[in-house]
C-alpha cells in the first residue's frame, strides 16, 4: 500500500480513497509510493525540446488526444501498441518514464505550479484540455464508478455530484482548477500553449486535429488530418482501444461491463444525467465560482 495514501468517507458513507501528493488529490495509483515525493521528482523531470506535454483535468479528453498526437507525431493514421503508462507523468517515477532518447508524449492531470520546470526551460509545446463540467463530472463518474479495486467511488451518481459540489474528487475541486489554469495562463508570456476543447475535437474533430496539426508545426496537411479524424472517431478508437487491453488487465481493473477509459465521447450527455434540481443548483454554484471568469463552455 502507497505510503501516503489515504481512506476517508464522504458524507454518505462511500469509500474516498486519494494518494496524497501534498495539494493533489492522486488517484490511489499501487505504482506510486510516495505521492508527495513523486511530485517533486517530476518537477525535476528531463525532457527534450520535441517532447508534446498533454494536461487537463480527468475526462477532458487526454486518452483521445493521445491517439491523434501520436499519429500526427507519427505521420500515420493507424494504432500502434505504446507504452502509456510509461507517458504518464502521473504515475511513471522518473526511472519507470519512458527515457527522452526519442519525442514523447507525455500526459498529466498536474495543475500549473507543478509541471516540469524544463517545460518552460526547453520550450516543449503544451496541448491544455477543456471540457464542459456538466459532462466532465458524469464522465468522471462513471469512470471511478466502473473501477473496481481501490480506484472504485461505488457510490450512485446523486451522491458523486454532492461530492463534487462540496469538496472535489481526483485532482481536486473542479472549479479551482480551471481557474487557476486560467489565471496562470493568462499572465504567462513565456509557456507554448494551445487550447483544445473537447467539443471542439467533438463538432469539427477535422478541423481541430488541423489546429493541432500547425500548432505542433507538423504540418501534415488535411488529408491525413482527415484520416485521423476517421480513425479517432470515439466509436472507431474505443473498439480498437478496448481490444488493445489485455483481458486479464481489464479484469483487474475494471468491473464487468464497465465502459473502461472510452465510454460515449458526447456533448450534452450529461441531460441524461443531471435532474433539473441539480442543474439549477450547479448553475448557480457556477455563476458564484467563476464571478469575473473569462472561461466559457459548450454544454450541447
Amino acid at each position: 500500500m502507497p505510503a501516503a495514501y489515504l481512506e476517508l468517507k464522504d458524507k454518505f458513507g462511500n469509500d474516498l480513497r486519494f494518494g496524497n501528493g501534498g495539494d493533489i488529490w492522486y488517484p490511489p495509483f499501487p505504482l506510486v509510493q510516495d505521492y508527495r515525493q513523486h511530485v517533486k521528482d517530476i518537477r525535476q523531470v528531463e525532457l527534450r525540446p520535441d517532447d508534446i506535454l498533454v494536461t487537463g483535468f480527468p475526462k477532458t479528453g487526454t486518452h483521445w488526444h493521445n491517439e491523434i498526437l501520436h499519429m500526427l507525431r507519427d505521420g500515420s493514421p493507424e494504432f500502434v501498441t505504446k507504452p502509456e503508462t510509461r507517458e504518464s507523468l502521473d504515475y511513471s517515477t522518473k526511472k519507470e518514464l519512458l527515457p527522452p532518447d526519442n519525442p514523447r508524449i507525455l500526459a498529466t492531470h498536474f495543475r500549473y505550479h507543478h509541471l516540469p520546470l524544463q517545460v518552460w526551460e526547453k520550450k516543449v509545446k503544451v496541448v491544455y484540455l477543456t471540457r464542459n463540467p456538466k459532462d466532465t463530472w458524469v464522465s468522471l463518474y462513471n469512470h471511478a464508478h466502473g473501477h473496481s479495486g481501490l480506484c472504485n467511488y461505488n457510490g450512485p451518481w446523486n451522491q458523486f455530484f454532492e461530492v463534487m459540489m462540496d469538496m472535489g474528487f481526483w485532482y481536486g475541486d473542479w472549479f479551482d482548477y480551471v481557474l487557476d489554469w486560467e489565471a496562470k495562463l493568462s499572465a504567462d508570456k513565456e509557456l507554448d500553449y494551445i487550447i483544445s476543447p473537447f467539443e471542439d475535437l467533438t463538432l469539427d474533430p477535422v478541423g481541430q486535429i488541423e489546429k493541432l496539426d500547425q500548432f505542433l508545426g507538423f504540418n501534415r496537411g488535411r488529408e491525413l488530418c482527415e484520416r485521423i479524424a476517421e480513425a479517432c472517431k470515439f466509436t472507431n478508437m474505443k473498439v480498437v482501444k478496448d481490444a488493445q487491453m489485455p483481458s486479464e488487465m481489464k479484469a483487474k481493473i475494471w468491473k464487468e461491463n464497465a465502459p473502461g477509459f472510452y465510454r460515449k465521447g458526447e456533448v450534452g450527455d450529461w441531460r441524461n444525467w443531471f435532474t433539473v434540481a441539480q442543474n439549477e443548483a450547479f448553475d448557480e454554484l457556477y455563476e458564484k465560482r467563476m464571478a469575473g471568469s473569462q472561461l466559457t463552455y459548450r454544454y450541447v
